[in-house]
């Protein structure tokens, strides 16, 4: 059974966008952000 984390803090991460530009979850920090993640088939 899946766990309630409403509420609580994301862990901190640098992701690169498809340009190869690094985004911080700081960066975003007091606005809505959607994370996508999906599957490279290839």
């Amino acid at each position: 059974m899946a766990k309630n984390l409403e509420g609580t803090r994301a862990v901190s991460f640098v992701l690169p966008d498809a340009a190869g530009d690094e985004h911080h979850l700081e960066d975003h920090a007091g606005t809505w952000l959607l994370l996508v993640f999906h599957r490279h088939l290839g």
